[in-house]
Parts: structure tokens; C-alpha cells; sequence
């Protein structure tokens, strides 16, 4: 790991060893197990098609390349409007210093919608998968950088037996070798390096190349219309994470109705 990323480890052993200190690993272990079972985001993904995409949209409300992008973003209504817009699941940041997101927002967003939701945080440590489906995720995100392969492949067995499942970031081939040797399933590809945060949007067609049919690929970063979904489906990716073009959008569920290919006239 480099740049960014060490900081954001650093800044998340703090986090974690607070949170420890408030409630111990033991009692939101406990906690955790026994939350229902949330519903799942491996099926909702397996159910894209190139005639109908799925769309992660995503609740950010900050980021480390572009600052501030809706600080006062009301969770629960963009829950209920991605849910109305069509979305095939909603990813929520919880990182607090970079992205400006909570805990919370994750259960808000539970709380208003039936929809698969995804933890999107910077996740190393057993106690974040816990807290996530103690707030009724389907999903968390493990970055592939982030994580040694043994450490991965732990992080994703205990993420299915809590009755959830992994997004497997990666950002190359190389790493799709150590996600798939972990048994990854679902697996994002970032356009974005998050070493230098610069945006590659060949990254994720090219990479996809290389998946077996088995697992399904995600396009993220660098999406802000149609063309870059019908970009990805050519090149047999038919589900994609996006944040920040529906966040900034005077309309967020007309907007994923775009990004959908439906136009109002179709409704």
C-alpha cells in the first residue's frame, strides 16, 4: 500500500479501536449473528442482463479527489428515490473523514429500502463485517489492495456465514488472480487507482476480458452517463456502481432511469 491508502488504514485502526472500546467484539459479534439474514446482493447481480443492466447506485456524500459533493444529502429520501429510480442495489459510504459518511447512513438506508445494500468502507478487520450486518447490509467491499490473500480469503468466508456477500474490488489482472484464488464471486473493477485516485475507464473492459463466466464482473468510477453503460456492455459487463453523477443530478431516480436506458415516455 501507498498514498492514500496508508492514510486511510491509519485512520481507520483508529476508528475500529474506538468503536472496540464502546462495544467489544464479543457483543457486536453477537449482535451481528443474530440480525436477519438481509437480502442478497449475489442474486440481484446475477440477475443483470445486457437488455437490463443493474445500477449500485451509491448514497457519497464527500470524496478524497473532489471534496464535498452533497454534505447535506437526506439519506433516507435518496434511499426511497434510488429504490424508485429502478436501482438493482445502493452501495453507502461509511468512511467519516475523507467521504463524510456514517454508520448510520448505512441503517437509514436499510431502514428505506428493500433493496440489496452494499457497505462501501476501507474494511480490514472482522469487527467492520460485523458492524455492517448488524446494520442489515447484504454486502461490504473488500479492496483487494488492501487486503493479503490469506486475510481476503478469511474476510470473505466469514462475510457469507454472517448470510452476506463480498464486492471484491480489483484495479488489474494481477489482482484478479488473488481475488479469484479467494473465491470472489462478485467482483468490482475500479477505473480508479486508489494509490493516485487518477480515473482509467479502459481499466474495467479490459479486465473483464479475463473473467470465467462464473463471476460477475461490476464496473465502478468514472460513470456519468448511457454511453460509458453501453461502453461496459460490449464488453459483457452488465452491472455498475455510481456515485457521484447521480448524487450531483437534480433527479437521482430519472437519472438511473437514464443510465437504465428507459426513457419517461417509456414509463
Amino acid at each position: 500500500m501507498k498514498g492514500f491508502l496508508n492514510a486511510v488504514v491509519d485512520v481507520k485502526n483508529e476508528e475500529i479501536n474506538q468503536a472496540k472500546s464502546k462495544v467489544p467484539l464479543t457483543a457486536i459479534r453477537h449482535d451481528a449473528e443474530h440480525t436477519p439474514a438481509p437480502a442478497s446482493f449475489a442474486d440481484a447481480m446475477a440477475d443483470s442482463t445486457r437488455e437490463a443492466v443493474g445500477i449500485i447506485a451509491e448514497v457519497k456524500k464527500a470524496s478524497p479527489s473532489k471534496g464535498d459533493i452533497r454534505i447535506d444529502l437526506d439519506v433516507a429520501a435518496y434511499a426511497r428515490a434510488y429504490t424508485q429510480g429502478g436501482a438493482r442495489a445502493i452501495s453507502v459510504l461509511t468512511e467519516s473523514k475523507y467521504f463524510k459518511g456514517t454508520l448510520s447512513d448505512l441503517e437509514l438506508v436499510c431502514q428505506n429500502t428493500d433493496l440489496p445494500v452494499l457497505r462501501k468502507d476501507f474494511i480490514f478487520s472482522e469487527y467492520q463485517i460485523y458492524e455492517a450486518k448488524k446494520a442489515g447490509a447484504s454486502a461490504v467491499l473488500l479492496i483487494t489492495t488492501l487486503l493479503e490473500p490469506a486475510q481476503q480469503a478469511e474476510l470473505t468466508l466469514l462475510t457469507r456465514e454472517l448470510g452476506m456477500e463480498p464486492l471484491v474490488e480489483i484495479n488489474s489482472e494481477f489482482e484478479f488472480e488473488q481475488a479469484y484464488k479467494a473465491q470472489a464471486q462478485v467482483v468490482g473493477i475500479n477505473n480508479r487507482n486508489l494509490a493516485t485516485l487518477e480515473v482509467d475507464t479502459s481499466v474495467a473492459k479490459r479486465v473483464a476480458k479475463i473473467f470465467p463466466d462464473e463471476i460477475i464482473p461490476v464496473e465502478a468510477s468514472g460513470i456519468s452517463g448511457r454511453p460509458g453503460i453501453e461502453a461496459g456492455i460490449e464488453n459483457r459487463i452488465f452491472n455498475f456502481l455510481v456515485g457521484e453523477s447521480i448524487v450531483r443530478s437534480k433527479n437521482p431516480a430519472k437519472f438511473i432511469k437514464t443510465l437504465l436506458g428507459i426513457n419517461e415516455e417509456d414509463d
